[in-house]
């Protein structure tokens, strides 16, 4: 089961409560399915923090970055310059706060086996 956090800091808090160790921490890009405005699709970039809390249960925490309509390049759709630069931003602000924590850091995020991830890597 899921545990869905609103902020950073809850998550951490109950991290450090039932200590946890590490956790782990993703960039997603989805691509929006809806296409408003001449057919050209938007892009939202979120940073997503995700931690084990027993065999059973995990946490997770989405920080929503921005949205953008997607830029079209010789391999296809990508982020406009301004949100990845927003992105990197938003990214190494989440793993300082992490690392301030005194938690380890690892790539990637935590997912039910029943569970599907609909984005790609900026």
């Amino acid at each position: 089961m899921k545990l869905i956090f609103d902020s950073l800091d809850a998550l951490l808090a109950e991290a450090k409560e039932r200590k946890v160790d590490t956790v782990r921490v993703a960039r997603a890009v989805h691509l929006e399915t809806a296409r408003p405005g001449a057919g050209v699709p938007h892009l939202t970039s979120r940073v997503i923090v995700t931690a084990a809390l027993d065999e059973r249960l995990w946490a997770e925490f989405r920080l929503w970055v921005g949205r953008a309509p997607a830029e079209v390049g010789e391999r296809g759709f990508h982020l406009s310059e301004w949100l990845k630069k927003k992105s990197d931003a938003q990214l190494a602000e989440v793993t300082k706060r992490i690392d301030d924590a005194g938690l380890l850091i690892r790539e990637g995020l935590l997912a039910h086996d029943g569970s599907w991830v609909d984005s790609f890597r900026a």
